[in-house]
């Protein structure tokens, strides 16, 4: 367990039982990611370890490594929210652009990278390959650069990477072309990986709907390693033929398809797309997705939709609108889970019914396991000059969880046009008691009485790290 020290702080709630409309607490202030400040630092992602430790990734235009054009490059933190050491490159091959990176971590902290490579040191010169990176928990690299994709004709790109608890790991992308069955246009394919680094059977097919484009995979893995992909569908065999649709194909951990590929949405019109899957240690897992109208309240534009699922790959409950605030589009998604199943959504809103008004804001909002909103809608950002965008999410084994994003300017030190953000969260904490007001600011109760009407205070006992 991580340390603690014993800090107290408050909840409002008014007429609501212990945690139910509890918002996620920042810890600290929001911070500023990148060291390098030149140019363009954006498109990050985030994992964490189960302790609460993380590391961030992010495309990076220039690098005093790379001056190619666009390189990776990486920054760790303990759990506490200390830098551990300066930021890094990760591309070894600096020919060409590097970008899209993702990253997963497995419960000690050794994680590893995935990117979109312009070229390729090994065997895919052709366009851009899928390369990757693996990494002990302090930082050390393990092994090189390696090439993911063995079909190498025309473009791989948007990887996804997931690991299981003892650090097994599978990648998927979208590949123009396939080594399967589908030629068509574009294909969702699959890799998995020991922990050391081998590659477990040989690259797989994923999709199995092969008319027209398939693309943008996401893929979360259980503790065990069973794995399930989501990805936009340009069509389906599940009952959305207007547009794009979300599809999802389960795995066991030794690479066996679990059933067949299914649709996510039931709501049809329009375009579904942009999927983020996360996973709970036992496997029961939730898929987010924006979605052009809604079968919920926004019927504006793109709204945020989301779908729960048992580890067997029953839907829990039906779809379901994760915004609130209706306003305008609401995109550019990532979804967490903890170990229990509770997850939290983030994603890009243009306009905001918090602080931020003036463009894109940071929004969030939690669940728990069973699909019940923990509190309301809620920003991310602070700063909130220009726009915000694009975040990405990862949650520790109890839920607190970290949200990073590209921001256009910083209230760090980075001014010269995007800059990586960062602000942790904690859920977690020891109720020690109540205080009701009445009106008149008066009435202490133990944490075991409800409030009968009126503001209740919640004094709890927050652990930090």
């Amino acid at each position: 367990m991580r340390p603690r020290c014993r800090r107290w702080g408050f909840l409002l709630l008014v007429a609501a039982p212990v945690w139910a409309q509890s918002p996620p607490l920042p810890v600290g202030g929001q911070f500023q990611v990148n060291a390098y400040t030149t140019s363009f630092q954006g498109y990050p992602s985030v994992a964490s370890d189960a302790e609460g430790g993380f590391v961030v990734v992010w495309d990076s235009d220039t690098s005093s490594g790379d001056t190619s054009y666009s390189s990776v490059h990486g920054q760790r933190y303990a759990a506490g929210g200390a830098a551990l050491g300066g930021q890094f490159q990760i591309n070894s091959y600096t020919s060409g652009t590097q970008f899209s990176a993702s990253i997963s971590s497995n419960a000690g902290g050794d994680f590893v990278v995935v990117w979109s490579s312009d070229g390729s040191s090994g065997g895919d010169t052709s366009n851009s390959s899928v390369q990757g990176q693996r990494y002990t928990a302090d930082g050390a690299a393990l092994g090189g650069q390696f090439q993911v994709n063995t079909y190498t004709t025309s473009i791989q790109f948007n990887p996804s990477v997931a690991s299981d608890a003892e650090g097994d790991f599978v990648v998927v992308w979208a590949s123009y072309g396939s080594s399967g069955g589908d030629t068509s246009y574009g294909s969702v394919q699959g890799q998995r990986y020991a922990a050391g680094g081998a590659a477990l059977g040989g690259e797989f097919q994923v999709n199995t709907f092969t008319t027209s484009r398939q693309q943008y995979p996401s893929v979360a893995s259980a503790a065990d390693g069973d794995f399930v992909v989501a990805w936009l569908s340009n069509g389906s065999s599940g009952g959305d033929t207007l547009n794009t649709s979300v599809q999802g194909q389960r795995y066991a951990a030794g690479g066996a398809a679990l059933g067949g590929q299914f649709q996510v949405n039931t709501y049809t019109t329009n375009y579904q797309r942009a999927p983020s899957v996360a996973s709970a240690t036992g496997g029961d897992f939730v898929v987010a997705w924006r979605s052009n109208g809604s079968s919920g309240g926004d019927a504006l534009n793109y709204s945020i939709q989301g779908q729960r699922y048992a580890a067997g790959g029953a839907a829990q409950g039906g779809q379901f609108e994760v915004n609130t605030y209706t306003t305008n589009n609401q995109s550019y998604l990532s979804v967490a889970s903890d170990t229990e199943g509770d997850f939290v959504v983030v994603w890009q809103s243009d306009g905001s019914s918090g602080g931020d008004t003036l463009n894109y804001s940071v929004q969030g909002q939690r669940y728990a396991a069973g699909g019940t909103p923990l509190g309301g809608q809620f920003q991310v950002n602070t700063y909130t000059t220009s726009g915000q965008s694009r975040p990405s999410v990862a949650s520790d084994a109890e839920g607190d969880f970290v949200v990073v994003w590209q921001s256009n300017g910083s209230s760090g030190g980075d001014t010269a046009g995007y800059s990586v953000q960062g602000q942790r969260f904690r859920v977690t904490g020891d109720l020690q008691g109540r205080v009701f007001f009445d009106g008149n600011a008066n009435g202490l109760q133990n944490a075991g009485e409800p409030g009968i009407a009126g503001v209740t205070v919640e004094l709890f006992d927050d652990t930090f790290a």
